[in-house]
C-alpha cells in the first residue's frame, strides 16, 4: 500500500463564481476536466445554486453548521440530515441549495459514473481502524478533528485536523491501522485507475 500524504497547505481553496461559498479540493484523481473522482470540503455562506457534474455521481455529507437541503426542478429534494451521514445523488441536473443558518460545511464526493464501487463513509475515531492492501482499490482518510496515526509496518503517518492520506492499493497483502480520535471521513474507490 502505498501512502500519499496531503496536508492543508496542498488543499487550494477557491471562491464560489456565484460568491455563495468555496470549496477546498482535497483530492483529484486524472485530469482536471475528466478525473476519475475528486474529494472536496465545500462552505456554502448562502443559498444558490450547485455545480452540475454531468456523467458523475455525487455524495455530500453535512459536517458543520446548516441546516442545508437540495432541491431540484422536478419536484426532488433532499436534506443534508442529520450530520455526518452521506447522501447520494446524480451529478446533473445541479439542485439549488437552500441553506437556514449561518454557514455549512459540506464534504463532497464526486465519482464518474462508471466507478461502480465508490462509498463515503462518514465516522467518529475511536480506537482503531484496519485498512486492508487490495490492488486497484484506493482509500481516503480525512481527518475533520482531533488527531491520529497510520502505521503500515514500521512507518507511521500523523494527521491532524484537515490533514488527508491517500491510500493507493497495491494487492501486495500489508494493512494499515488507523489509531486516535476524532471525526474521520473515509473514502472508498475502486478500479479508478
Amino acid at each position: 500500500m502505498r501512502v500519499e500524504p496531503i496536508p492543508p497547505d496542498q488543499q487550494p481553496v477557491l471562491g464560489w463564481r456565484n460568491g455563495g461559498g468555496s470549496t477546498r479540493e482535497i483530492v483529484r484523481v486524472g485530469p482536471a476536466d475528466a478525473f476519475a473522482w475528486r474529494a472536496s470540503l465545500a462552505r456554502v455562506d448562502a443559498s444558490g445554486p450547485f455545480s452540475a457534474f454531468p456523467g458523475y455521481r455525487r455524495w455530500s455529507c453535512l459536517v458543520d453548521g446548516g441546516p442545508l437541503s437540495l432541491a431540484w426542478d422536478d419536484g426532488r429534494s433532499l436534506d443534508l440530515a442529520p450530520r455526518m451521514r452521506a447522501h447520494v445523488y446524480p451529478g446533473a441536473p445541479a439542485p439549488q441549495g437552500q441553506l437556514d443558518g449561518e454557514f455549512a460545511r459540506v464534504f463532497n464526493l464526486i465519482a464518474a459514473e462508471h466507478l461502480s464501487e465508490v462509498q463515503l463513509l462518514p465516522r467518529t475515531l475511536v480506537g482503531s481502524m484496519v485498512f486492508f492492501d487490495q490492488a486497484k482499490v484506493d482509500w481516503l482518510v480525512y481527518l475533520l478533528d482531533g488527531e491520529a496515526r497510520l502505521r503500515i509496518g514500521d512507518a507511521q503517518h500523523w494527521l491532524g485536523s484537515g490533514h488527508g492520506l491517500l491510500l493507493h492499493g497495491e494487492g501486495k497483502g500489508s494493512r494499515g491501522v488507523l489509531e486516535g480520535g476524532g471525526e474521520v471521513v473515509l473514502a472508498r474507490v475502486a478500479n479508478a485507475a
